[in-house]
């Protein structure tokens, strides 16, 4: 059924809303930790290096002029294996199974990328710890400076403070966790990250990994804040947080006011996007600070995701307007055409309810002149086990899903000893029930509506031997079309129940996929009534109560136009 199966699928949301959060996910991290770096990078690597000794750029850190530095007495130590020994890790249970993790032969690779090499000056022995002067992540990192001292004797490198173990150390006073002692000393000392430049991507290769980071950042906010809240939040809150911000424009809500603030929150996040990356964070520019760059590539992001869902919101809206007028408009006649064509529609009515055979004139005369009545009693509905239906019921509910339907649900409806498998679909903006089920052959089409004064109507096609006749009751109105498609049902259905509703000055009730035990239950308990007092069957009713809905017909709680 694809892969989002409906606008209003609960399933289809979940796996919208997971696959917006691995794209979120997978934005930031690569934006953020990818992107960015090798932007300022490849953006200051056409700058005019200083030719430094490494004791010199330790004592004066990063020069003010410019991030490319030659260091003349560069020696490179590679890396030989991660060892985290060497930072006291491997003492806690944790580090060691890290160490364990990574030991695994299938971990080389991710080993190759996260080893660093060291930068000590010519002729200086290593000593155990972090050190100071280190190069970017990679082994290939190390292999290409290592090369490139061995042939010039110097190293030509982007060099940046690496405040990684201040920033450890930081986080775990936070927390109140234990930092070995190795870790913390090398806090205090001031550490450099140098990167080769002929390790520097190109600023083609550089932007497409922050705009491409930036726009699946976006991408992923606009879909998981698309999607309506239900079930899946319980198992995915992360999903359901990382939504929160697209509410307000969720499927299709807001105004013009809306929309207009959306806008502007967009264009204020790029533009202090930009703020943040290039006034704050010098993107570019000798000194860069990473930490703002990349808050100014999530500002951006999250400003870019508001412009979109705006856009959406009004397309939305727009699609929204144009069901409404083609399914209720066109459907329904105006009041003026309703009165030089009432005549008209009532004969093409009758036409289409006095096909199926009337009820035998026995039967309805012991019907009418028994006093015999039997107590209603609900049917008992369950979800059904399985997971597929006949091809003809498969067939009404594929064409009721291309009218927005929700996808079907498969449920039992027992009645004494029997029971049938039938399919519940709401739909038309949530103002209608659709039943199908197949019984000896003859395919049984239902939909049923709901106004805000408790009253049901119900539509059959005729093949259901309760739903023959045109009854107008209190409690219910029951109309029969001679049709074996539910679009065409659907049609017939909306434009009786939009004449009814304006007859009774009330209007129709918004129904929710999770009311479909209270909406099968309440229809049929009022088709009985209407039924009894046509005096087609006997029954006695007692009140009763389902969900917001009660019988006798009552006002409707929190009822809602479409």
């Amino acid at each position: 059924m694809g892969l989002f199966r409906s606008n209003h699928s609960t399933r289809g949301g979940f796996r919208r809303a997971s696959f917006g959060t691995l794209l979120f996910i997978f934005g930031l991290v690569t934006s953020v930790f990818v992107g960015v770096p090798s932007l300022h990078q490849s953006l200051t690597k056409n700058q005019t290096p200083v030719t430094l000794t490494c004791i010199e750029l330790l004592r004066g850190g990063v020069p003010e002029e410019t991030s490319m530095v030659v260091l003349r007495d560069a020696e490179i130590h590679p890396p030989a294996k991660l060892d985290l020994n060497a930072a006291g890790l491997s003492d806690s249970p944790i580090g060691e199974k890290v160490q364990a993790v990574l030991a695994y032969p299938r971990a080389s690779k991710l080993v190759d990328k996260l080893v660093r090499g060291d930068v000590l000056p010519r002729g200086m022995v290593k000593r155990p710890g972090p050190q100071p002067l280190r190069l970017s992540p990679g082994r290939e990192t190390a292999e290409a400076a290592t090369a490139e001292t061995s042939e010039t004797g110097a190293l030509v490198a982007h060099v940046s403070e690496d405040p990684t173990a201040k920033y450890i150390c930081a986080i775990a006073d936070q927390l109140s966790l234990p930092v070995p002692e190795g870790l913390r000393q090398a806090a205090k000392i001031p550490a450099f990250s140098l990167k080769p430049a002929s390790t520097i991507a190109s600023q083609q290769n550089a932007l497409m990994w922050c705009i491409g980071g930036g726009l699946s950042l976006a991408l992923g906010l606009v879909l998981c804040g698309s999607v309506r809240l239900g079930w899946w939040s319980i198992l995915s809150p992360i999903s359901a947080l990382i939504g929160l911000p697209g509410v307000p424009l969720r499927s299709g809500r807001g105004d013009r006011m809306t929309w207009l603030l959306s806008i502007m929150i967009g264009a204020a996040g790029i533009a202090g996007g930009y703020h943040l990356a290039f006034e704050m964070g010098h993107l570019g520019e000798a000194g860069g600070i990473w930490a703002w760059q990349a808050a100014g590539v999530v500002s951006a992001s999250f400003g870019t995701a508001a412009l979109l869902g705006t856009m959406l919101s009004m397309r939305e809206k727009r699609q929204t307007v144009s069901l409404d007028h083609d399914a209720l408009s066109d459907m329904v006649p105006s009041v003026a055409s309703k009165k030089t064509s009432k005549k008209q529609k009532t004969q093409s009515e009758n036409t289409e309810s006095t096909d199926p055979e009337p009820r035998p004139a026995a039967l309805q005369s012991m019907i009418t002149s028994s006093d015999y009545t039997r107590r209603y009693l609900d049917p008992r509905l369950n979800v059904s086990p399985n997971m597929e239906t006949a091809s003809d019921v498969q067939k009404q509910t594929d064409s009721l899903e291309r009218l927005q339907f929700d996808s079907p649900l498969i449920i039992e409806i027992a009645r004494g000893e029997d029971t049938i498998e039938a399919t519940v679909q709401v739909g038309c903006r949530n103002l209608v029930l659709a039943m199908t089920d197949c019984l000896d052959d003859h395919m049984r089409l239902r939909m049923v509506s709901i106004l805000d004064d408790g009253h049901v109507v119900i539509s059959g096609n005729g093949e259901d031997e309760r739903l023959t006749e045109t009854i107008n009751g209190e409690a219910a109105s029951l109309r029969t079309f001679v049709t074996t498609k539910a679009p065409k049902l659907v049609t017939k259905h909306l434009e009786v129940a939009a004449e009814i509703a304006e007859r009774r000055h009330t209007k129709m009730v918004l129904l929710e996929p999770n009311e479909w035990r209270d909406v099968i239950h309440y229809s049929e308990r009022c088709m009985a009534d209407a039924l009894h007092c046509a005096q087609c069957e006997k029954w006695e009713i007692v009140d009763s109560h389902y969900g917001r809905f009660a019988y006798p017909p009552q006002p409707v709680s929190a009822p809602a136009m479409a």
